[in-house]
């Protein structure tokens, strides 16, 4: 094991429409050093050599979080539906 100090990882999977599970990981970096080189070594060496989306902050100002997604084409999709689409859970 070769923690990165002050990277964190959050991972979750979740389910595609092939029955196949896809992945989405946000790093996070809080230590010494330029995130960037920091996130794109970790970023490298997570993706190993699989293809993967990188999604970056809108405005450019957050160097310090990098969100990598896999199988986006593969997600199951359906029509949006703006009462039944929302961030938050309905209770």
């Amino acid at each position: 094991m070769n923690p990165i100090p002050g990277l964190t990882i959050n991972e979750s999977e979740y389910d595609l429409a092939d029955s196949r599970k896809g992945k989405i990981a946000v790093l996070m970096f809080s230590g010494d050093g330029d995130p960037r080189k920091v996130l794109d070594y970790a970023v490298k060496e997570y993706v190993d050599n699989e293809g993967f989306y990188e999604l970056i902050d809108a405005h450019l100002d957050n160097p310090w979080m990098r969100v990598v997604m896999s199988d986006i084409n593969n997600m199951k999709q359906e029509a949006f539906d703006v009462n039944k689409h929302k961030l938050t859970q309905i209770k």
